[in-house]
């Protein structure tokens, strides 16, 4: 029963992250009370906002059918990569700016850092 509710919780954000995401238009989001009038306020929405629920609908699923545990790096690093998805889906709909750019450069920067990381302490022998 838990692994269902975790399921169709996962399905639940799956859909609303791909639906902002993927929406042209974000001025009427429909039952998510909320507006994006101006093209920024629409790219941040559509980046944070949808890649999150994307994100954490992954990680849900993944959750529910994987036993092996996972690092919060990776973690991170699979939000950061969704956001940095929905950043390239809002230029496309929004248009470049150089604030998402560069905030696009960021999250690529901390998702391979944190990739790094990761693959670093994996590595590592523990002697205890």
């Amino acid at each position: 029963m838990l692994k269902l509710c975790i399921i169709f919780s996962a399905l639940c954000l799956l859909t609303i992250g791909c639906y902002v995401m993927f929406k042209s238009d974000l001025s009427d989001l429909g039952v998510i009370p909320v507006v994006a009038t101006n093209p920024e306020t629409a790219s941040e929405f559509r980046s944070l906002f949808a890649g999150s629920f994307i994100a954490y609908a992954y990680l849900l699923i993944r959750f529910a059918y994987s036993y092996k545990p996972i690092s919060i790096a990776l973690s991170i690093a699979y939000i950061m990569s969704c956001i940095a998805f929905g950043r390239l889906v809002s230029f496309l709909y929004e248009g470049f700016n150089f604030f998402g750019l560069f905030v696009f450069l960021g999250e690529i920067f901390l998702v391979i850092v944190l990739i790094l990381a990761h693959r670093k302490r994996k590595n590592e022998i523990s002697y205890y």
